[in-house]
């Protein structure tokens, strides 16, 4: 009786921290950009294969109709990829510290980014990223764009794998550069 609360409690233990992953690595796709090409998914999408059919296979003595087993490869399959889906995010803003300043041209345009099904930020910052061979979005409020400002300054750390964006500030058409603004992630 005692080492099933235990290993209800263990696995209740376990479900709670993957919910919070889940939540917590949803998140970064709003903060975290990945280089452009990367073949991160097809990565991701191979290691949850792999386990789903290692588990599977490990289960084969224990699992006998073929329909039971092919649930079960699937099963583990979606919930390897539920987990895995966000790693490479994750993985570059922890191991992101080099920070590089870049001048771009942007466009400003409305709505901007969505922050959910039904809502956008006010205005979206958009530009050409050359390191990272993409064009990104940025929220932003058209209060804040400077008139006439055809530049714009961006401060992002950066790893091998892709970058955060930190802040960004505009520059007026004579040169001068305004104030930083942190870029921070769509709020719902």
């Amino acid at each position: 009786m005692k080492s099933g609360k235990t290993r209800f409690w263990l696995y209740l233990g376990l479900f709670t921290i993957w919910i919070i992953w889940i939540l917590f690595a949803s998140r970064l796709s709003h903060k975290v950009y990945l280089q452009a090409g990367a073949p991160d998914t097809l990565v991701m999408l191979a290691i949850a294969v792999l386990v789903a059919l290692l588990a599977t296979w490990c289960s084969r003595k224990k699992v006998t109709r073929n329909k039971t087993r092919l649930l079960t490869f699937l099963g583990l399959f979606v919930l390897m990829e539920m987990t895995l889906w966000n790693a490479p995010e994750a993985w570059v803003r922890y191991s992101a510290n080099e920070m590089v300043h870049s001048e771009v041209a942007f466009s400003i345009g409305h709505p901007g980014p969505p922050i959910s099904k039904s809502k956008h930020c006010e205005a979206g910052l958009r530009f050409y990223d050359e390191w990272l061979q993409r064009p990104i979005e940025l929220c932003t409020r058209d209060a804040i764009v400077v008139p006439g400002a055809q530049k714009v300054q961006l401060e992002k750390r950066v790893s091998a794998r892709g970058a955060v964006f930190t802040h960004y500030r505009f520059i007026s058409a004579n040169g001068i550069p305004q104030g930083w603004w942190p870029v921070s992630p769509p709020s719902r």
